[in-house]
């Protein structure tokens, strides 16, 4: 009898193939002990098939899958496919332009028979590097915990970073009661998802640093910041408040806090990129009618001072 793997390690590809060569040689650098428990699922929804070409190379013999899809599924059906033909006890989405780091699979792959399936959803912590791999900032837990359903929703919709793709192992079961990434919320699907599995069963905080999440100009987030998003964020905060948990209070202090966060990280993101023109555009989401009321969090009172005072006087130098 085939032995399940513990892990499945699903990749979706996307015209990006030298930054999935360095995903996979993340992944190809597992111990002979780890190879059983491990399996990589590689959904391409490229132009060309040059990942499978890449995957043969890194990963050889080893247990992996490819599939290229003729005409593309999507950001969301691609991710849906992968879990789809996943086989593993639990699944990690790795986009194809982050890798793990030095030992990150086997730390997790070891974290997760710890726990011995206890918990359906686990996070982990991350490195946040840039195009060169620069660390810019390490996200990661002082000491493991499990959070609470309400818990866990309170942290993800009031620190918009809190989940880091590429850091969050669901157990495969799972999609099965709770259902796969719905395409329908378009860039934001991903927090309708965790909003959904933390509304169901909380999240267990690992402390191990597993992976690193590039932050680019590619990166499909980078065109996010826009008044079509807050609408669907907005749409997010509305389902959350169906579903009960939170109290008015602390459903209008997340708002506060994820607004906030999410247009001053993009805003600074431009402003480290010298493109002035993007972060007055992504400033000005702050002003429309369904944010402009939201009060300043004191976490976030100094960068919107400062952040507006640039704003402002590249509006008067016109």
């Amino acid at each position: 009898m085939t032995e399940i793997p513990i892990l499945s390690i699903c990749i979706p590809a996307y015209n990006r193939p030298l930054w999935f060569r360095r995903g996979l040689q993340s992944i190809a650098e597992l111990g002979k002990g780890y190879r059983s428990k491990v399996e990589v699922v590689i959904t391409d929804d490229s132009d060309d098939q040059a990942c499978q070409a890449i995957a043969e190379e890194e990963l050889g013999g080893g247990n992996w899958r490819y599939e290229h899809h003729g005409v593309a599924l999507g950001m969301a059906e691609n991710w849906n496919r992968a879990i789809a033909l996943a086989q593993g006890r639990y699944v990690v989405i790795l986009h194809d332009d982050d890798f793990f780091t030095s030992g990150g699979v086997g730390r997790l792959v070891d974290a997760l028979e710890r726990l011995e399936n206890q918990y359906s959803v686990v996070l982990f912590g991350v490195q946040v590097v840039d195009e060169k791999e620069r660390v810019m900032k390490r996200q990661f837990f002082k000491q493991a915990q499990f959070l609470s359903p309400k818990e866990a929703l309170i942290c993800l919709f009031s620190d918009s970073s809190f989940v880091r793709f590429p850091a969050i192992a669901i157990q495969r079961s799972v999609f099965e009661r709770v259902g796969f990434f719905n395409p329908g919320w378009k860039e934001p699907c991903d927090v309708e998802m965790w909003m959904r599995l933390f509304a169901n069963y909380g999240v267990y905080c690992c402390t191990e640093v597993t992976v690193a999440y590039r932050v680019h100009n590619q990166a499909l987030t980078m065109g996010s910041f826009n008044e079509q998003t807050v609408g669907i964020l907005l749409g997010l905060f509305r389902e959350l408040d169906q579903l009960n948990i939170l109290a008015v209070s602390e459903l209008e202090t997340c708002k506060q806090l994820f607004f906030h966060q999410y247009i001053l990280a993009g805003a600074w993101r431009q402003l480290r990129r010298g493109n002035f023109q993007y972060f007055h555009q992504v400033m000005a989401l702050l002003r429309l009618p369904s944010l402009r009321d939201l009060s300043v969090p004191s976490r976030w009172l100094m960068f919107r001072l400062v952040f507006g005072m640039i704003d402002a006087i590249g509006a008067f130098l016109g």
